[in-house]
């Protein structure tokens, strides 16, 4: 947002100095980014008179002149211009002033320079050369600038003559999105004669013209257009605008048009309030507001055309397109310089439809920046009043014909019950009631009978914490005393949740997992490339951007499209990530849990029994004392059919181990193998560490031996090590540590390794035991299908 300091000055004549006024709102109201001064750029640029001319003594095509620059002797300047003259006032750059050579590139300082063997002091400046190109256009490239139309003293600084001594004060947006009263000059006022302790003595417009007769407008939408107004006015020039009004609308860098287009801007900036003024001799009947027709056409201000969808709102005749919403205005309606009669719209758009549009139709101006504000219904009169009280200014014989204004539900301002003993415990200071009261006056909020009435323009004001606020922000936040608060401290119970993924984190990290964070979206394209669609997913009604269309139901897309992104840098990448995941369960409800996802890219064979071991370790660092790993039938698209196992606590399938399936990486230009696992933090939680029994310690040595099995392949490992734990109660562990298979050795079959560890808790255990165990141990396993190798 910029203002305009001179124009702010015009309303609070005793106003600070700009970079007090620049202090006052970042302590009270918002950032001020930046503070641009027009008159930085004339900086030793000043006012002169040429006092005479004559031939360069070695150059036929320059002069040597001798100016008044308002010092004690003149100074020479030497100047190739065509149009140079006696007593001409031209714009004289001083030593040290910087302009643009030939209006282009970098500025040059100026310095004393020998011309053909002639000093010179400075440049007798064109208009390009000093940023008036366009205020000042030069009929050939070596006119110089002619001021000789201005009177003015030699010496002065050519910002004073020009008027160009203004200062912008540029504030940053995001601090006052929740006040789009503070998008305008006025608004900015108030807020800065508020800080200042006074009260703005400036009332917007309001005019009532409901006397004039029915213009003929006709609202389809009223739930999205709350209110819409049309002011017929005739007998109307398209005149120069006054100084006042350019003021106002060059803060913000728009080039004046015309009063009939300037007025519309100055409603804008001035007031916050977007405005328009059609032709109405190029309207067709009555004017309806409805929704654009699939497929309809409309050529824009800006000379493009935009092909508009029944999700568009459209503001016709009976014939043609006139606007698109509030966003952009159409070409063949618009004022030029025949015109003679105008129609003046105002209205109220909801702020998220127009919001959508623009971001389709890939627009953006200043009125639909202040729409995205959500503006106060009641108060969008007062631009039509302004832009018609600046034309019977101008145009003194301009005349009302009309006027409609469709506004089915009035809004009226709200009301919040006065509590000072809230408001002083809120703040954690004590208040008069007169002090306070004083605060809210100087905003426009009164107290009657212990009901504040909110000003029309302060919507974000809706309960007493927002009043407590005000009043500590006006008042200033750095006079609130720094106190110690009360608070009560006992033990805090955390969920094992948190702790499961702080420790999961750490873990995986330890082992040479990198950690990463992603996007919480994804669209087709990225779910295309792991084999699968959005279709089962959380669709954004409001996407970031294209890529960014639906909210993720799984952390592994995410996660190859990084191994994708790094595969060049690293080789064997392993990553992870612990966030949340978003499925949608029916139209109207989306449930979200924490997963913890890790992918695992790996060159060799035996890759899954490694990432088996990484995951028993994990589960064993979070607690979880019983699991097992199962096939199983049902696998994600992106995930190799048979090479999938379910990761199973207390009977419930928590997670899964996959392979990447062949093709998804293909898509992702990987090559060789890729694992991953997923771990639904949620339903994992109930066992997350579990209560350990204790134990004795035994003080006899233990002892192990490894022994072999030949198994069918649909035999699962799980099946064996439990035939072998249940041998003994002696035997403390037992551990798969190789799996071999080979079709020709042990077609159908494969042979898995084991070490049994055993101890006791009264004596050491010899050969004879471990031969006996061996042999139970064996029978256990026959049973299962198993044969000793």
């Amino acid at each position: 947002m910029k203002v305009s300091y001179k124009v702010l000055k015009k309303y609070i004549p005793d106003i600070k100095t700009p970079q007090e006024v620049a202090q006052d709102l970042i302590m009270h109201t918002a950032e001020v980014e930046d503070i641009h001064s027009e008159s930085d750029s004339f900086e030793n640029i000043v006012y002169g008179v040429i006092k005479s001319v004559e031939n360069h003594p070695d150059a036929d095509a320059l002069k040597l002149c001798m100016v008044d620059g308002g010092e004690s002797d003149l100074t020479q300047i030497v100047c190739g211009g065509s149009n140079l003259a006696m007593w001409q006032a031209i714009a004289l750059a001083k030593v040290g002033a910087s302009v643009l050579w030939h209006g282009q590139g970098e500025p040059v300082v100026m310095k004393k320079t020998a011309i053909r063997g002639v000093d010179s002091y400075g440049m007798i400046c064109a208009s390009e050369e000093i940023g008036l190109k366009d205020e000042y256009p030069a009929a050939s490239e070596t006119e110089i600038l002619d001021l000789s139309h201005i009177e003015a003293k030699p010496g002065t600084n050519l910002a004073e003559v020009l008027g160009k001594d203004d200062v912008i004060l540029e504030i940053d947006n995001k601090a006052i999105n929740h006040r789009p009263d503070l998008f305008s000059h006025i608004g900015i006022a108030r807020e800065i004669a508020t800080i200042a302790g006074k009260k703005l003595g400036y009332s917007m417009t309001r005019t009532d013209f409901s006397t004039l007769p029915d213009l003929g407008i006709t609202n389809d939408i009223p739930q999205v257009v709350k209110r819409y107004m049309g002011l017929k006015v005739s007998n109307v020039q398209n005149i120069p605008s006054p100084d006042y009004v350019l003021d106002v609308i060059k803060s913000h860098d728009i080039d004046s048009k015309g009063l009939l287009v300037d007025i519309t801007n100055y409603s804008l900036y001035l007031y916050g309030q977007p405005t328009h003024c059609f032709d109405a001799d190029k309207l067709t009947g009555n004017i309806h507001i409805r929704y654009a027709k699939d497929g309809e056409t409309f050529t824009a201000l800006n000379d493009k055309q935009y092909t508009l969808t029944p999700s568009d709102i459209v503001i016709a005749d009976e014939v043609s397109v006139l606007a698109l919403w509030w966003i952009i205005w159409g070409k063949d309606s618009a004022v030029s310089d025949t015109t003679t009669n105008i129609i003046i719209e105002s209205a109220w758009f909801d702020q998220a439809v127009v919001r959508q549009s623009g971001k389709r139709l890939g627009l953006r101006t200043d009125a639909l920046n202040v729409f995205e504000k959500d503006l106060v219904v009641e108060i969008r009169d007062t631009g039509t009043s302004l832009i018609m009280q600046e034309i019977q200014k101008q145009i003194p014989n301009a005349k009302l014909e009309a006027f409609t204004d469709v506004y089915p539900e009035k809004q009226y301002a709200a009301e919040i019950e006065f509590d000072l003993e809230h408001i002083c415990r809120l703040i954690w200071k004590d208040y008069s009631k007169d002090e306070v009261l004083d605060i809210l006056d100087r905003l426009f909020i009164t107290e009657k009978n212990g009901v504040l009435e909110i000003p029309l323009w302060r919507k974000d004001l809706t309960n007493i914490a927002d009043i407590a606020e005000e009043v500590a922000r006006i008042d200033g936040y750095d006079k609130i005393e720094t106190t110690v608060p009360r608070i009560n401290l006992w033990a805090i119970s955390q969920s094992p949740l948190y702790r499961a993924k702080r420790e999961s984190r750490n873990y995986l990290v330890s082992a040479g997992y990198f950690e990463m964070y992603t996007y919480s979206f994804l669209d087709d394209t990225l779910m295309s490339k792991a084999l699968g669609n959005t279709n089962s997913l959380v669709p954004m009604k409001n996407a970031l951007s294209e890529e960014l269309t639906h909210l993720r139901g799984s952390l592994i897309p995410n996660l190859l499209k990084a191994l994708e992104e790094n595969k060049r840098e690293f080789t064997n990448m392993k990553l992870f990530e612990c966030e949340k995941v978003f499925l949608r369960e029916n139209t109207d409800t989306v449930s979200e849990h924490y997963e913890l996802s890790w992918v695992e890219h790996i060159s060799w064979e035996s890759a899954y029994y490694q990432i088996q071991t990484t995951l028993s370790d994990l589960l064993k660092k979070l607690g979880v004392l019983k699991y097992e790993f199962k096939a199983t039938s049902t696998s994600p698209s992106y995930a190799h059919s048979t090479r999938t196992a379910d990761i199973i606590v207390r009977g419930k399938s928590v997670g899964y181990i996959w392979e990447i399936h062949p093709k998804a990486l293909k898509n992702f230009s990987l090559t060789g193998r890729v694992w991953f696992y997923s771990l639904n933090m949620q339903l994992l939680e109930p066992a997350l560490y579990g209560l350990v029994k204790a134990s004795e310690v035994s003080s006899f040595q233990a002892n192990s031996f490894d022994i072999n099995f030949v198994v069918d392949l649909t035999t699962a490992w799980s099946t064996i090590a439990a035939a072998i734990e249940k041998s003994d109660t002696l035997i403390t562990s037992v551990e798969l540590f190789d799996i071999y298979e080979d079709e020709e050795r042990l077609p159908g079959k494969r042979s898995l390794s084991f070490k049994v560890t055993t101890q006791s808790l009264e004596k050491t255990l010899d050969d004879s035991f471990k031969n006996e165990l061996i042999k139970t141990i064996v029978k256990n396993v026959e049973k299962k299908g198993g044969s000793l190798r």
